[in-house]
């Protein structure tokens, strides 16, 4: 296996303190790993001492891996691990660097090769330079970092040229080296940059699926209104809401945002920019209104990429304890925070008559031109023109008690109809979209303000949790409606559509909550840690392991510091001696000349009895350099006879030449 040439460790090093920023550790391995080359002293280590000190690299890589993975989560724990892998992975190196014979044993970094060498003692157990497998390391766990920006490129194409430059072929161009070089890092480039693209889609795609709204959009709702077949969400938690079991003491709807424009299907949030919110305590306390909380309620919500659209009881105040970086409200009464970890919890304190949303403009009374001939006419044949707020509410309410709750839509409406305007007068049946966009277009056709709003439904509570808990299922959408004074959330889908859903859960889903109980406690726990004394004494014990496995095994000194030569396979093929024998003769090999074009050059001078065997010789001499399962013993014979015949054919030629 190829060396790394002097320096590259110590820069693949460098690279990976710059990437992950442990600057500090990073200069004293390199420091510490290219001083190692240096040093005059070398020990006489064995394959069992190279084993042992691999074999404590994989424990202590294992304990670092467990221990980053109870504190901050099996996936982020593993990816921490493996971002600390030079560290432990330095030994090895440093066990190579220090050792007589400037290698390390294969069994020791495969304990598969030691057992079958403990079976037979005669397995091939070469000698090999790890230097360059640990740079590809280091370079790797550079990116675990994955910090955004060309530098991580810039840096691995760098390295790889380094090593690459070092073991390039000597007769090769330098131009056409650095050509290569540059079309490489182009193709590269561009694979890097279209995987990066892929994966953000890939996890876009993933998390719609997978929780169906859960991480919501401030400006925009697709709805299903129109789809053809099943709407089915998941049953994943993704909220928990801790309040009473007492139904009176928790808040029914978890408002997320609001839209105020409706363009086929879609609802919109025009002329509501997210605006930043000042934090107050370090960041764990956000205040959105100056009116005095009358009450809170503690929520834990899971966090998706980073970002969540906080569920928040309509009358929030003050946010207490959510630790996030940054914190953005609409006028439209959506609270958007970036904050990292997979759950957080926050206290929602509110206020019964607060509202954190503004007054109504001209896009909360607009009725889409195709909707408007089918509102207006239901809300004339329903006499809700002239009426009080009240009044108006309670007939809307009452007309919708006649429709019904459905999931499933088996057609598309007919043409010429809307899927609104179908609902409205012919199916009356859909799902919670269908009622909140038609209750909201209603009010507006009366003259009422009006929103469509979403968010969660809290109507599970779980008796092992303590808690009521909220799935992606629950997602729901109703209307707020605008008094004079202040929003009123109305809600007209059909009470018995927590039900429905509630028949779609899979059989085993107790057995699932029951598994997601407990990963969510584990989430909750504090984080373990080492106190400074355990540190000392892992020092302590790694000092000691050293000295017991070097004391005594000092074996040379300045004049052969230097590790050996590696013994190439292949270099003792007798047909060196058919072209030492050709030399002679007035047909020297050019330096840097293949052998295969340098015999077809000379091949019309040559004997024509003696061609066949040497270019039969020459083909088992490459074979027997190159080719990884080299010669069988018969053929290697083969090559050592007809190498012998050639050389002594040529013999009387020389004498000849000479008299």
């Amino acid at each position: 296996m190829t060396a790394a040439p002097p320096g590259l460790v110590g820069a693949s090093l460098l690279f990976w303190g710059w990437q992950t920023g442990n600057w500090f550790v990073a200069a004293a391995l390199a420091l510490g790993l290219e001083g190692a080359r240096r040093l005059r002293v070398r020990f006489d280590l064995g394959a069992t001492e190279h084993a042992r000190i691999a074999d404590l690299c994989t424990i202590l890589f294992v304990a670092s891996a467990a221990l980053l993975a109870v504190n901050r989560g099996i996936a982020q724990g593993v990816l921490a691990a493996f971002q600390w892998i030079p560290v432990a992975l330095a030994p090895i190196l440093a066990a190579q660097l220090l050792s007589a014979s400037g290698r390390v044993p294969l069994s020791a970094l495969f304990r598969h090769l030691r057992k079958l060498k403990r079976h037979d003692p005669a397995t091939r157990d070469p000698l090999i330079d790890a230097s360059a497998v640990y740079v590809a390391v280091a370079l790797i766990a550079a990116g675990v970092a994955n910090r955004q920006g060309s530098g991580y490129y810039a840096g691995i194409v760098l390295a790889t040229a380094w090593g690459l430059w070092a073991a390039r072929p000597r007769h090769s161009r330098p131009s056409a080296w650095l050509a290569l070089l540059a079309v490489a890092t182009g193709a590269g480039y561009a694979g890097h940059a279209g995987l990066e693209q892929a994966q953000a889609a890939i996890e876009n795609w993933v998390s719609e699926w997978y929780l169906s709204g859960f991480v919501g959009d401030p400006y925009r709702s697709t709805t299903d209104i129109g789809s053809i077949g099943q709407l089915k969400l998941q049953d994943t938690i993704v909220l928990r809401v801790f309040a009473a079991a007492d139904d009176a003491k928790r808040p029914k709807l978890l408002h997320r945002a609001s839209y105020n424009t409706y363009v086929d299907t879609t609802w919109l949030a025009r002329g509501a920019p997210m605006l930043p919110v000042e934090g107050e305590a370090a960041g764990l306390s956000w205040r959105l209104s100056p009116a005095a909380a009358e009450s809170s309620v503690p929520i834990a919500a899971r966090i998706e990429r980073g970002r969540l659209l906080l569920a928040l009881p309509a009358t929030t105040v003050r946010i207490t304890g959510l630790g996030a970086r940054a914190l953005k409200r609409n006028a439209l009464g959506a609270v958007h925070a970036e904050i990292a970890g997979d759950w957080i919890q926050y206290e929602a304190e509110s206020a019964e008559n607060a509202e954190l949303s503004v007054a109504p403009g001209a896009e909360e009374l607009a009725v889409p031109p195709a909707e408007r001939a089918t509102f207006v006419a239901a809300a004339t044949e329903l006499g809700l023109q002239g009426l009080s707020f009240d009044a108006a509410r309670r007939r809307i309410e009452a007309h919708f008690q006649s429709f019904a709750y459905a999931t499933w839509r088996d057609r598309a409406p007919p043409a010429g109809t809307t899927p609104l305007g179908e609902f409205m007068h012919a199916s009356r049946a859909g799902h919670c979209e269908y009622f909140a966009a038609a209750t909201t277009l209603l009010l507006r056709a009366a003259g009422i303000p009006a929103r469509y709003a979403t968010g969660f439904a809290v109507m599970e509570y779980s008796a092992l949790e303590k808690a009521w808990v909220v799935r992606a299922r629950h997602a729901h959408a109703w209307s707020r409606a605008w008094d004079g004074n202040r929003w009123i959330d109305i809600d007209t889908t059909p009470p018995t559509w927590f039900e429905a859903e509630a028949q779609l859960a899979p059989l085993w889903q107790k057995a699932t909550d029951l598994a997601r109980w407990a990963a969510f406690r584990w989430s909750q726990r504090g984080e373990v840690q080492a106190s400074d004394a355990w540190y000392v004494v892992l020092a302590l014990l790694l000092v000691i392991l050293a000295w017991r496995m070097l004391r005594g095994r000092r074996t040379t000194g300045a004049a052969s510091a230097m590790p050996p030569e590696r013994a190439w396979q292949g270099t003792d093929s007798e047909f060196y001696a058919v072209e030492r024998s050709l030399a002679t003769q007035g047909w020297p090999r050019p330096d840097g000349a293949p052998l295969t074009a340098w015999l077809e050059s000379i091949a019309a001078q040559l004997p024509g009895e003696q061609l066949p065997a040497i270019r039969e010789a020459l083909r088992m001499h490459q074979r027997y350099r190159f080719d990884p399962r080299g010669l069988t013993r018969e053929d290697r014979l083969r090559l050592r006879a007809l190498c012998a015949a050639i050389v002594a054919a040529l013999q009387p030629r020389k004498r000849a030449y000479r008299a």
